[in-house]
């Protein structure tokens, strides 16, 4: 993924698998909202030294999973 597009899909992993929307300031949760998505990978999975010798265009790829719960 490009820069900005794995910046947009890691927002977007954070925002589905968080439970609460409600603002840090409120005593206790009130919005009951469960999390949609488990994260899988910590981090991207990129390409590794074999797979850039045979395609050095991979070397700007990133792999984020997830799992819908």
């Amino acid at each position: 993924l490009h820069p900005l597009e794995d910046r947009l899909v890691k927002n977007t992993f954070k925002k589905l698998a968080s439970t609460c929307i409600c603002p840090p300031g409120l005593p206790r949760c009130g919005c009951g909202r469960k999390s949609v998505l488990k994260i899988l990978t910590r981090s991207p999975v990129m390409a590794g030294v074999e797979e850039l010798l045979d395609n050095p265009r991979a070397r700007s790829a990133k792999l984020r999973a997830g799992e819908r719960v």
